[in-house]
């Protein structure tokens, strides 16, 4: 028996339950690693998102290279499919001059798991004689659980410990931690790799760290230098894992440089410029390059201007001519002279086999020349126009569209349902806020993330002592005064939180059709997973607010539900529709795909 702090009365132990409750989902989440499966039953591999990082560590760990050629060339027992073969892979010349394929993905996440995969494949290997890509179901499992479940549950005791330390009331308490352990897709997608949960995981840890800064700032004094250094490595790595926590890192590096400037500049950042470097260093040596695979998806730089008349390639293209009769039109030879002369000088890889087809993007057309694997591009300007004139002065480009190579999902006419993008900015907005990927409506407790932001702003620590007497240690412990003071408290924390959700939802709004696509085949809005632990802190005040008054503690529970159903049916498989588009596709099939 433990005392509920609110009012000093006897109740059953929710720090126990809570402990079981715990221990149960480990329990739950471990069967279901253990035993997930693809429908060929001869990999642990959901989708090609997560065969693409999982054939970038077999070829690091095996190989020792990012190259994924052979892996993604592995068949099943028929030899007839390709168990790890991926859409999200781009192509591009490797260091020795020939095009190879590797994982779209940013390689820092992928070099941190193939960190601990390696380990494990070779006590595996000792064991059974078998590597990553001969015996996937055992080190394939066994990662899983190390990477994802391991941090899911350390956070779920982090949160549930903070719960009993700071939360007056039981019922508010075991809601939250059910709302924590059952109810977000962080517990979904456990049985797969993915960015989000990582990014949830990185992000929860700078939210714990900045609120030790700031108690410490509170008492006028300072963290410890381990501390700032810890949330600088913190942020930044949740940034490597999701880019638009780059609002969260700068609005969070503002709040705590009020509460040590010296020690935010050094200690932070230091922290999250090693964690930069680090990400820039692994793009360089996997692709060459500094920048990530995902920003190469439109034109290089300017090499050359070049009169060209492509009236007769236009034509054929129009008539539907197949590659290699626009390989063999007449006019080629010339264009590919006209194109060398202007070129020989800085690129002389192109010979006189090159040949110009069309590219994937609309107004732009690769010269491509396979005896040497060398491609630039051809637009008339950049961005490229979509219906450029046959007829006139074309810019040479260096080939950067990473994208764009045979059979790639991503060329025109490949793509399939939600992949294509939805046309209508609003309608893109009302589904991915209340519709079927909606943020509220598969997840409604969210609705009581908004009202319990507007508590902490304008109530600050009383958000959870108001209705139950309990005073917060910050009320007593908080000695700044003015904007400081209101920065460097809860009202900080929840206007920094609230301002960076606004601020992804603008950008994901923002985005074009191509990025408008509800985050692929996913059981949710997969872009927004890593602020949940933030949001669900957020949640707290409205959702005690509720426990007294029965009608609105049932609605609590009910959204809480919703949740869980929304977040348990996708279990099979994370990477699938979300039960509401289901339904539209059942009743709609002409419509969604």
């Amino acid at each position: 028996m433990t005392q509920d702090f609110e009012n000093g009365s006897p109740s059953i132990s929710t720090r126990t339950i809570g402990w079981w409750m715990i221990t149960l989902a480990i329990a739950v989440q471990a069967a279901r690693i253990l035993g997930i499966t693809a429908v060929n039953n001869e990999v642990p591999f959901l989708s090609a998102n997560d065969r693409s990082r999982w054939s970038a560590i077999a070829a690091l760990t095996q190989e020792g290279r990012w190259e994924i050629d052979s892996i993604v060339e592995i068949l099943d027992a028929k030899g007839k499919s390709k168990l790890w073969n991926t859409i999200d892979m781009v192509r591009h010349r490797g260091s020795d001059g020939i095009e190879h394929s590797y994982s779209s993905k940013p390689p820092l996440l992928t070099l941190m798991l193939a960190a601990v995969t390696k380990p494990v494949m070779m006590a595996t290997y000792a064991f059974r004689g078998k590597s990553l890509t001969e015996d996937p179901y055992l080190v394939g499992r066994i990662v899983l659980i190390l990477v994802n479940l391991v941090p899911l549950a350390l956070w779920w005791c982090s949160l549930h410990r903070w719960l009993e330390s700071h939360v007056p009331r039981a019922w508010t308490r075991m809601a939250a931690l059910s709302l924590a352990i059952w109810g977000t897709f962080l517990t979904t997608f456990v049985v797969t790799l993915n960015n989000h949960l990582h990014g949830a995981i990185f992000f929860s840890i700078s939210l714990a760290l900045t609120w030790q800064i700031l108690r410490a700032a509170q008492s006028q004094t300072s963290a410890p230098w381990n501390t700032w250094l810890s949330l600088g490595i913190a942020t930044a790595l949740c940034v490597a894992c999701e880019l638009p926590a780059l609002a969260w890192a700068t609005a969070i590096g503002a709040i705590v440089l009020l509460a040590d400037p010296k020690r935010m500049l050094i200690g932070f950042g230091v922290g999250s410029a090693s964690i930069a470097v680090a990400f820039l260093l692994t793009n360089l040596w996997a692709h060459g390059d500094w920048r990530p695979p995902y920003s190469h998806r439109g034109l290089g730089t300017n090499i050359a201007k070049v009169e060209l008349d492509l009236s007769r390639l236009n034509q054929a293209i129009e008539q539907k001519a197949d590659l290699k009769a626009i390989k063999e039109l007449p006019d080629q030879q010339n264009w590919i002279a006209t194109i060398r002369e202007q070129t020989q000088s800085t690129h002389a890889m192109l010979t006189d086999q090159a040949r110009i087809i069309p590219a994937r993007l609309d107004g732009v057309y690769q010269v491509i020349d396979e005896s040497t694997s060398y491609r630039v591009a051809l637009a008339v300007s950049d961005p490229p126009s979509r219906d450029p004139p046959a007829k006139g002065t074309w810019t040479i480009y260096e080939w950067d569209d990473w994208y764009d190579y045979p059979k790639s999902y991503w060329l025109p006419g490949s793509k399939r349902g939600v992949d294509l993008g939805e046309p209508d900015r609003w309608n893109y907005v009302v589904h991915f806020l209340v519709g079927h990927h909606g943020v509220f409506s598969l997840t409604p407790i969210w609705f009581w993330m908004l009202c319990g932001s507007m508590l902490w702003l304008f109530q600050g620590p009383e958000a959870l002592s108001r209705s139950t007497g309990y005073r917060s240690e910050s009320l007593d412990t908080n000695h700044l005064k003015g904007i400081r003071g209101w920065l460097l408290s809860e009202r900080g924390i929840a206007a920094a939180l609230l301002s960076v959700t606004l601020a992804c939802l603008v950008f994901y709004a923002s985005r074009e059709i191509e990025d408008r696509n509800y985050g692929g085949v996913s059981s949710g809005f997969r872009w927004l997973f890593w602020i949940i632990p933030g949001w669900i802190w957020l949640a707290i005040p409205a959702m005690d607010r509720c426990a007294s008054k029965p009608f609105f503690r049932g609605l609590v529970y009910l959204a809480i539900v919703l949740g869980i159903v929304s977040a348990v049916i996708p279990w099979a498989n994370p990477w699938s529709q979300p039960w509401p588009y289901r339904i539209l596709m059942w009743l709609f099939p002409d419509r969604y795909q």
